[in-house]
């Protein structure tokens, strides 16, 4: 006789942003949590569907949307600084870049941005390397100010909300912060970005090549950065860029590979609740679940 599943509850993680969000006008919000599924013997079962998972929030049975296996590739957005301060730094930053490629795993998907004065998309969404270290050889400083924030939402818009089911959004964020920027960033549309990417799931990881004075990029990238749980590197020599960007490609590939054969469950959330209790089960005898409000675990 099969042994019948065992419930799990967790607290949803708190939400470090600059200012919250009213999401209270809203009647549901999608979230998602992540799901280790295995059977008595601990391997992993891998064709739950949603009708498969039980779940509740603050005690209240909520409507599983969709339940998928992250075995999709994840998809990178490779965000570069190609700002004024950039061009004296262009041989470590190529170099760098291609330590980056050499580390990822081929299958992985990258879009290659850059953000000096405004984005521009070098390399849309694929996994040729080819061409992408094409791109990174004819990379050089485009002048400007570094259009940061501007690039990075509109770099969310166009290639992580567009990720297919199983997919895994990320940003490696390569950016100098010379604390030269005196305008103030656009708080609103940077917290509800941040609200958004946490819903998803996202992952951020950056290299922040820092001055005398930091000032409003360092800032949000640190808080993304910290928000989503990933690896943030402040360095002062740019010859250190090459070895951090290693380090960073080997920590997406480590973590993609963790989470190869969990779920990501959707289900339609109270947004009034900020930070939810949750508990899921599976209907199915024998399943044992284990759980977390982020990834990966």
């Amino acid at each position: 006789m099969s042994r019948p599943s065992r419930a799990i509850v967790v607290c949803a993680c708190t939400i470090l942003v600059v200012m919250s969000v009213s999401l209270s006008a809203q009647r549901t919000i999608t979230r998602s949590i992540y799901v280790n599924a295995v059977d008595e013997g601990g391997a992993p079962v891998l064709n739950l569907t949603p009708a498969d998972f039980l779940l509740t929030e603050d005690g209240s049975t909520r409507e599983v949307t969709r339940a998928t296996l992250l075995n999709g590739p994840m998809r990178i957005v490779l965000l570069v600084d190609s700002s004024t301060p950039v061009g004296p730094m262009l041989n470590n930053f190529k170099t760098g870049l291609n330590a980056f490629i050499d580390e990822l795993p081929e299958d992985e998907e990258v879009v290659f941005v850059t953000s000096g004065g405004q984005i521009r998309v070098r390399t849309q969404p694929g996994t040729d390397r080819v061409k992408l270290r094409a791109q990174v050889g004819l990379f050089a400083a485009e002048g400007g100010a570094n259009a940061f924030l501007d690039t990075m939402l509109e770099a969310d818009r166009r290639f992580l909300k567009t990720v297919q089911p199983g997919q895994w959004p990320a940003f490696v964020i390569v950016t100098t912060d010379r604390g030269e920027n005196t305008r103030e960033p656009n708080v609103k549309d940077y917290n509800t970005f941040m609200q958004d990417f946490l819903v998803r799931g996202g992952a951020a990881h950056a290299v922040i090549i820092a001055g005398k004075a930091i000032g409003s990029v360092t800032d949000m990238v640190t808080n993304l950065v910290d928000n989503v749980g990933g690896t943030s590197h402040t360095i002062v020599a740019d010859s250190n860029l090459p070895e951090r960007l290693r380090v960073i490609a080997n920590r997406l590939a480590d973590d993609h590979q963790r989470m190869m054969r969990r779920y990501e469950v959707r289900y339609a959330g109270d947004p009034k609740v900020l930070q939810p209790t949750i508990s899921v089960k599976s209907s199915r005898d024998g399943v044992e679940l284990q759980m977390s409000v982020r990834r990966p675990f």
